[in-house]
């Protein structure tokens, strides 16, 4: 079984074409940047997700069960394969 078919990826895809996905590629850009200095997947999440609460809370849903995803897999499969992962699902 892949990990796209894990619930949280099947979940992902329902979002698109219905976010920005160039607005997200910033997102985990600056997460993962705030991962390598800190090495904490969760802190580096609210860190940079404070920057973008307007578009956040726009968008509740979808930054909820991204953040559900970078700390379930992060540890497992590295924050950049991840990231690739996400973008892949949502473009």
């Amino acid at each position: 079984m892949s990990i796209l078919d894990q619930e949280e990826f099947k979940q992902l895809r329902n979002f698109k074409g219905k976010v920005d996905s160039e607005l997200v590629k910033r997102i985990l850009e600056e997460v993962e940047l705030d991962f390598e200095k800190s090495g904490n997947i969760k802190s580096s999440i609210i860190f940079i997700y404070t920057n973008y609460i307007q578009q956040i809370k726009q968008n509740r849903d979808f930054f909820n069960l991204l953040s559900i995803i970078l700390e379930k897999y992060t540890p497992k499969l590295g924050i950049d394969n991840v990231n690739q992962l996400i973008l892949s699902s949502i473009s």
